[in-house]
C-alpha cells in the first residue's frame, strides 16, 4: 500500500505534468471535443438503423399481409368457382324438373279431357238410360 500511495503522491503528478506540459492545449480541446462528436456520431448511426430496421419490419408486415390477402382471394375464387359448378348444376336440375312438371300437366291436362269425355259418355248413357 505504501508503493500506491508514493506512486499516486510523488511520481503520477510529475508523469502527468510531463505529459500534458508537452502536448498542447488545443489537442486537448480538439480531443475533448471528438470525444462528444464521436459519440453523438455514433448516437445517430443508432438511430438510422433503428428507422432501417422498423421500415424492414413494416415492409415484412405489408408482404405477409399482402400475402394473406393473396391467399384470401384465392379461397373466394375457389369459393366461386365451387358456387358456379353447384349452381350449374342446381339449373340443369331445375331444367329436368320444369320438363317433368311440363309433361305431368300435358298428361293431367289431357287426363282432364279424357275424364270430360267419359263424363259426357257416362252422362249419355245415363239419360238413354232414364228415357227408356
Amino acid at each position: 500500500m505504501d508503493l500506491l500511495e508514493l506512486f499516486t503522491k510523488a511520481i503520477a503528478p510529475q508523469v502527468l505534468g510531463r505529459i500534458f506540459d508537452n502536448i498542447p492545449q488545443a489537442i486537448i480541446l480538439l480531443g475533448f471535443f471528438a470525444i462528444f462528436a464521436i459519440k453523438y456520431l455514433l448516437k445517430c448511426n443508432k438511430a438510422r438503423l433503428d428507422k432501417i430496421k422498423a421500415k424492414e419490419e413494416r415492409s415484412q408486415a405489408i408482404f405477409k399481409n399482402t400475402e394473406n390477402l393473396i391467399g384470401k382471394v384465392d379461397a373466394i375464387e375457389k369459393t366461386q368457382k365451387e358456387t358456379v359448378a353447384e349452381m350449374k348444376i342446381l339449373k340443369a336440375e331445375y331444367n329436368t324438373l320444369d320438363k317433368r312438371v311440363a309433361i305431368i300437366e300435358d298428361r293431367n291436362e289431357t287426363n282432364s279431357k279424357q275424364e270430360n269425355l267419359v263424363m259426357v259418355m257416362l252422362n249419355r248413357i245415363i239419360n238413354s238410360i232414364e228415357k227408356k
